[in-house]
């Protein structure tokens, strides 16, 4: 078996689409069809099975996959022993977590990994989205509060993320806002129209008053839901790592500070495969080392 072929049928499989197998090897569509031909006819057996536009393997093409990610995971980490003998060699890192926690908190806890590890470049996939590139390989570990159902898959417990309600001083006032009933008209700011993006709030509080929340105001970003509080457009639900800075200067207030609304729980999770690196060892000790507190998180 050519070692080409085995590589472009290993990013065909995690990928599951020609054209982006092609864009990822930097080489035309055709030639991923003709590496793949030619490996299944090396091997004298179909790899993979088109049932219209969706791409997947078969038995023996799971089998060939299962052997790939040894082979090439073995491989990355061989260059990665060999460059330590280069000169001024430097391996790198992709780093994957949700968009909010990695702008406004993962980029500032940062830069004492990179000083003690001055051979290691970081960088950063910030997405609502992570399972996808975890399982095709376009990071290597990811920080996530979205437990991940991936095979093969370590997981590194960090922080329970807390949530809080949120509303201006001034909009609480104008609105006359003391208990849940006088939720009652008022605008919620959630990332969604169902309002599951409140669940840890909706299931903290009796069921007769959960038909309080129903003027909401679709805001698809944490961000956004923060200004809107801050602007009087409602009252928003968020992790309270985001608003550690707002809530101390009273810039926004909880206005149910007695309701104490469930919790996510933030995770490392890396391939097995990948965390026998150790540069990647390095980073997830480096985690799991940080204080809660560190985080915003109690």
């Amino acid at each position: 078996m050519d070692l080409y072929h085995l590589k472009t049928f290993f990013t065909l499989a995690k990928v599951k689409n020609f054209t982006r197998a092609a864009e990822h090897l930097f080489v035309t569509q055709s030639a991923v069809s003709h590496a793949i031909k030619k490996l299944e006819a090396s091997v004298d057996t179909p790899l993979i099975v088109r049932q219209g536009k969706v791409l997947d393997l078969t038995p023996a093409g799971y089998a060939l996959y299962r052997s790939c990610e040894k082979i090439f995971y073995e491989i990355e980490r061989a260059d990665q022993e060999v460059s330590r003998y280069r000169h001024e060699a430097r391996v790198s890192i992709r780093l994957g977590s949700p968009v909010e926690f990695g702008t406004t908190i993962l980029i500032n806890h940062i830069r004492d990994f990179l000083d003690t590890h001055p051979d290691i470049h970081l960088d950063f996939y910030f997405s609502h989205h992570l399972e996808t590139p975890l399982a095709r390989d376009e990071v290597d570990l990811v920080v996530d509060c979205i437990p991940h159902a991936l095979p093969n898959l370590e997981t590194f417990h960090l922080f329970q993320e807390q949530y809080v309600t949120i509303a201006s001083p001034a909009f609480l006032k104008e609105h006359g806002i003391d208990t849940l009933e006088d939720l009652s008209g008022i605008n919620i700011l959630s990332n969604d129209k169902q309002l599951a993006w409140w669940r840890h709030f909706i299931t903290a509080i009796p069921e007769s008053k959960q038909a309080c929340l129903k003027q909401v105001v679709q805001i698809n970003h944490i961000r956004g839901i923060i200004n809107g509080a801050i602007a009087g457009l409602g009252i928003g639900f968020v992790p309270k790592y985001t608003v550690i800075r707002e809530l101390a200067e009273k810039i926004l207030v909880d206005p149910f500070p007695g309701i104490q609304p469930g919790a996510d729980h933030f995770n490392i999770f890396i391939k097995k495969e990948k965390l026998a690196f150790e540069k990647n060892k390095a980073l997830v000790e480096y985690l799991t080392r940080l204080k809660p507190s560190e985080f915003g998180a109690e």
